[in-house]
C-alpha cells in the first residue's frame, strides 16, 4: 500500500541547547529582581542600612514591604508573562512582612501592681511645636514627664507658663537654638525628681532625670543624630552609647531611654544599641503606627521617638502597660504617650 503527500511534520519537542538561552534570561531575572527587593526591603540584613539610601529603606520597611507586595500581586495577575520578576519582588515582600508583624502583637500584659508612670515625648521641631496643645495634652492625660526633644528655653518659659504646677528644665542655655536642647517637664505627683545635662560624644546633649517618682530608675532623655547625608556617620556611634543604659551585664540600676533615635527596630543599629532594652510600642503591639513625619498619612511614615526601658536585678524596674500616638499641631512629629508601671 502506498500513500501520497507529505508525511505529517514531527512536533519538535526542543533540546536543551534551544531552551538554554530562554532559561538563562528566566534565571537572571529571577536573581536581579530578587536582589533589587532584598537591597530595598533587607538591607539591614547584609549591614547596608548604615549608609544611604539603605537607612531610609530600613525606617520605611512596613510601608514599602506592603507597597511592593501589593502592586507586584496585581501585576502578576495582569501580566503573568512578567512573573520572573513579580515572583521574586513578591516573596521578599512577604519575608519582609514576616519580620514586621510581630511588632503588631502585644506581650502579655504586666501584673497590676507598683508605681504608675505616665511620660508624654514629642520632638517639638526646632521649638515649633504648639505649646499649648502640649499643656492640654500634659493636664489631660495626667503625665508625669514632659520629654521634648528639640526644645530650649524659649520653649520651657512657654511651658512653665502654662503649666505653673509642673517644674521644667532644659539642658542647653537660653542662647541655644532650640534644636540642641531637650526640655523635661515634671508634675507635682513625680514629685522630687532632678534633671541635670549629660555631656558626651553625641551632636546634641542629653539629659538625665532621676528621684522622686523614678526611685531607682534613671532616665535619660535623648535626641539622636538624623540619618542624613553629613551625619549619617555619626548615627551608628550615637546609637551604640545607649548600651551604658541597655546592655544587660551593665549597670544593674533599671532605665528608661526616652526621646528621638531617629531609628526604628528595622534598623541593624537600633538593634545593636537597644539590646537589653525593651521597647514599650513594640511591647504593646504598637511601633508600626508612625511619629514621623506627621505631615504624611497616618499609616505611612516611620516610629522613630521611643521609651525604651531596662529592668534592674530580678526584674524589677518600669514595665509598658500601653503607648499611644497623638498629633501636636506644629510639629513635623507626633507625640507618643506611654503608660508604665514602676
Amino acid at each position: 500500500m502506498t500513500t501520497t503527500g507529505r508525511a505529517p511534520h514531527a512536533r519538535s519537542t526542543g533540546s536543551p541547547g534551544a531552551l538554554g538561552p530562554r532559561r538563562v534570561r528566566v534565571a537572571l531575572l529571577l536573581v536581579v529582581s530578587a536582589a533589587l527587593a532584598v537591597l530595598v526591603l533587607l538591607p539591614d540584613r547584609f549591614g547596608l542600612d548604615r549608609e544611604l539610601p539603605f537607612a531610609v529603606f530600613a525606617a520605611l520597611r512596613p510601608d514599602l514591604a506592603v507597597g511592593i507586595g501589593v502592586v507586584a500581586l496585581v501585576l502578576l495577575v495582569l501580566r503573568r508573562s512578567w512573573w520572573p520578576v513579580l515572583v521574586s519582588a513578591l516573596v521578599v515582600a512577604v519575608v519582609a512582612g514576616a519580620v514586621v508583624a510581630p511588632r503588631t502583637m502585644a506581650e502579655p500584659t504586666p501584673p497590676p501592681g507598683g508605681t504608675e508612670l505616665t511620660v508624654l515625648e514629642l520632638n517639638a521641631f526646632e521649638g515649633h511645636a504648639d505649646a499649648d496643645t502640649v499643656a492640654a495634652l500634659a493636664r489631660s492625660q495626667h503625665a508625669d514627664l514632659v520629654v521634648m526633644p528639640e526644645s530650649g528655653e524659649r520653649m520651657r518659659s512657654r511651658l512653665a507658663a502654662l503649666l505653673p504646677e509642673y517644674r521644667t528644665w532644659t539642658n542647653v542655655p537660653a542662647s541655644a537654638a532650640d534644636v540642641r536642647g531637650v526640655v523635661v517637664a515634671a508634675a507635682p505627683r513625680a514629685g522630687d525628681v532632678t534633671a541635670r545635662r549629660l555631656d558626651g560624644d553625641t551632636r546634641y546633649p542629653w539629659a538625665e532625670v532621676t528621684g522622686g517618682i523614678l526611685g531607682p530608675t534613671r532616665l535619660v532623655a535623648v535626641h539622636l543624630v538624623s540619618i542624613v547625608p553629613g551625619w549619617i556617620s555619626d548615627w551608628p556611634g550615637e546609637l551604640e552609647r545607649l548600651q551604658q543604659w541597655c546592655a544587660p551585664g551593665g549597670d544593674p540600676t533599671p532605665a528608661m531611654i526616652v526621646g528621638d533615635l531617629n531609628a526604628t527596630p528595622d534598623h541593624s543599629a537600633f538593634r545593636a544599641g537597644t539590646a537589653g532594652c525593651t521597647d514599650a510600642a513594640t511591647a504593646t503591639g504598637g511601633s508600626l503606627v508612625p511619629t514621623w513625619r506627621s505631615s504624611f498619612p497616618r499609616w505611612f511614615g516611620a516610629q522613630i521617638d521611643h521609651v525604651l526601658t531596662r529592668p534592674g536585678p530580678h526584674g524589677s524596674g518600669p514595665q509598658a502597660r500601653s503607648t499611644e500616638v497623638i498629633a501636636v499641631p506644629g510639629s513635623d512629629h507626633r507625640a507618643l504617650l506611654t503608660r508604665l508601671r514602676l
